[in-house]
């Protein structure tokens, strides 16, 4: 999460909701970040680098939600890191996206040469992906492993993994306003919300 674009998105939403003090609790929440950091598996010296970054770069949403929760209580600081993490991601993704010479493809092909790409990130290559259907009218998969999910869950704050599930609501139809996007019968298809995977539904338009 630690970028220049993240840090301007965080200073701007912690300062609306903090005041001048901002600074103060964004190094706070660093600390705290890293801390949690080390009780994850991650920080393990077995653990590459590689592996060991993406992981890394979120702690620090972990820190300022455990400082925000403390200070707000549990819903008003899901709300605020809603704020943050959603136009981060969304921001984020599109910037990959603009380095992609999609220009000769259109639709599903799009689609799934876009995730093929955004699969070989070191963000993205310990997710697990099955494909289920991939047409010229629907790309159908599902993930078993997120590692946004999984550190989530080590650092003690698996509510944060939903924002990142609403970046996709967020992206997806900028990104691809040809195509429609669900997760099956209900967006909580996710498991961020308790199910085993990930549901990730795209169809051409009629």
């Amino acid at each position: 999460m630690a970028n220049s674009g993240t840090l301007s998105i965080a200073r701007s939403v912690l300062s609306q909701e903090l005041g001048w003090i901002w600074p103060v609790f964004l190094a706070r929440s660093v600390i705290k970040g890293n801390a949690v950091f080390r009780m994850t598996h991650w920080a393990a010296p077995a653990i590459s680098k590689e592996e060991a970054r993406y992981p890394k770069s979120l702690s620090l949403a972990a820190g300022i939600y455990l400082g925000l929760e403390q200070k707000f209580g549990q819903q008003h600081a899901l709300t605020v890191m809603r704020r943050m993490l959603v136009p981060n991601g969304e921001a984020n993704s599109q910037q990959f996206f603009d380095t992609l010479d999609l220009s000769n493809l259109t639709g599903i092909q799009r689609f799934t040469e876009f995730k093929r790409k955004m699969g070989e990130t070191p963000e993205h290559r310990y997710t697990q992906r099955e494909y289920i259907r991939v047409d010229d009218t629907t790309c159908h998969y599902i993930i078993k492993r997120c590692l946004v999910h999984d550190f989530f869950v080590e650092a003690g704050t698996p509510e944060l993994t939903r924002s990142f599930c609403d970046t996709d609501k967020a992206f997806f139809p900028s990104a691809f306003p040809d195509l429609e996007f669900n997760r099956g019968d209900s967006w909580e298809n996710t498991m961020a919300f308790g199910k085993d995977h990930y549901v990730y539904i795209a169809t051409k338009k009629a």
